[in-house]
């Protein structure tokens, strides 16, 4: 998850996607890439089951090549930029040691959400329950990446942790997972979004990380409730000079295990 209090400073929406695609693409593209369409609206989109984003991210998906698409869908992130954590990069530095800092920042988290439970207060809204509060200390990732070798992994937030503890069945527990105003609802209907769009919560998730590391990263969706997976999560690749520089010889016995499964 990374930084949970970041602040959303941008408003973010249909714009933050011609952003990107024309600064990749070109305003030519955009324009032919839109013609004839209804653009998706952030705010009622949830009325037509996404149908919009839907014929949207297929016509994307057909006028660029994948790569191409998730490296614009990676850069859309939200709307969010690392400059916004800008605190964890000065926290990096200062300790020097990449498991040392994770684990600090996981330590913080996993006591602010214990305070959050026993207090009695919300996150974003979301109720802090003994049993959401359980599942969150058995998914330590959500709240900071985990280090397996040189990769770190990553799993967001489901969006209603307490719906999405009491489904009945995957279909509501996916829909529960699912933060995306462009495709939760299409989780609900016959045309669910391609999970390609994932790729922006890929770059949301990587934001975190880009901010502490100071530089763009390499990532992947590892699973994601768009493709029909009860989570979504990730995997970011922590460069070489990283893992020789703000790594203790003490944990460089798994990156050879890593590579050799790779």
């Amino acid at each position: 998850m990374g930084d949970t209090k970041i602040s959303y400073d941008e408003q973010f929406g249909i714009g933050t996607f011609k952003r990107e695609i024309c600064s990749e693409l070109g305003e030519p593209f955009w324009l032919e890439l839109t013609d004839g369409l209804v653009l998706p609206d952030m705010e009622t989109e949830a009325g037509c089951k996404c149908c919009n984003m839907h014929t949207f991210i297929c016509r994307l998906e057909a006028m660029a090549d994948e790569k191409t698409v998730r490296k614009i869908l990676y850069r859309v992130r939200h709307g969010i930029h690392p400059s916004q954590s800008a605190w964890a990069r000065e926290e990096f530095l200062e300790i020097g040691d990449l498991d040392m800092f994770l684990q600090k920042h996981l330590e913080t988290e996993t006591e602010r959400f214990i305070e959050l439970n026993r207090e009695h207060k919300d996150f974003y809204g979301q109720e802090i329950t003994d049993e959401v509060l359980e599942f969150i200390q058995k998914n330590p990732f959500m709240l900071a990446p985990i280090r397996h070798g040189n990769k770190l992994h990553c799993m967001a937030f489901p969006y209603n942790m307490r719906e999405y503890l009491d489904a009945a069945d995957d279909t509501m527990r996916r829909y529960h997972a699912c933060h995306c105003p462009f495709a939760k609802e299409s989780i609900l209907s016959d045309m669910p979004i391609s999970p390609i769009l994932c790729y922006c919560s890929l770059g949301h998730v990587m934001n975190f990380t880009e901010a502490f590391l100071g530089r763009e990263l390499e990532g992947r969706v590892v699973r994601s409730v768009l493709n029909k997976d009860l989570t979504c999560e990730y995997e970011i690749t922590i460069p070489e000079d990283i893992m020789t520089q703000y790594i203790a010889p003490r944990g460089m016995e798994n990156v050879i295990d890593t590579r050799k499964n790779e």
